[in-house]
C-alpha cells in the first residue's frame, strides 16, 4: 500500500485559507484490500475514505479540517486499518503550520499596527 503525500500536510504559507488535502491509496499487493479508519482526533477532520482497493488500482481520499481548527498550529495523526488476507495498520501524520507574510511565528492572527495619539 502505497500514500500519497506519505504525510498529510495542510499547512498554510499566505493569505489564502488552506484546510483541505486530496491524497491517495495505490493497492500494490495481489488481492483487494478493505479500508477502515482506526483512529483520528475527534471532531478535528472529516476524513473521506474508500471503502476498499481493487489489486494494482489507486484510490482517492481527502481530508479537510473543521472550521474551527483553521487557525491552529498542530501535529496529530490518524490510523487507518488495511484488512485482505492479513491486517496492517498504517499511522499518518497530519500537520499544519501556518505562515502569513508579516506575521510572527506561532501568532495566530494577521499582524495589526496601532497608533496611539
Amino acid at each position: 500500500m502505497i500514500f500519497k503525500p506519505y504525510k498529510f500536510d495542510i499547512s498554510q504559507y499566505g493569505e489564502k485559507t488552506r484546510k483541505k488535502l486530496e491524497f491517495t491509496i495505490t493497492n500494490v499487493t495481489d488481492e483487494k484490500l478493505d479500508i477502515d479508519l482506526v483512529d483520528m482526533p475527534s471532531g478535528m477532520f472529516k476524513l473521506s475514505l474508500p471503502k476498499s482497493v481493487k489489486p494494482g488500482k489507486t484510490a482517492k481520499g481527502k481530508i479537510e479540517l473543521l472550521d474551527e481548527f483553521v487557525s491552529e498550529e498542530f501535529q496529530k495523526s490518524i490510523t487507518i486499518e488495511l484488512t485482505g488476507k492479513e491486517t496492517n495498520r498504517f499511522t499518518v501524520p497530519v500537520k499544519r503550520v501556518i505562515r502569513i507574510p508579516g506575521q510572527k511565528a506561532n501568532e495566530t492572527k494577521p499582524a495589526v499596527k496601532t497608533t496611539s495619539g
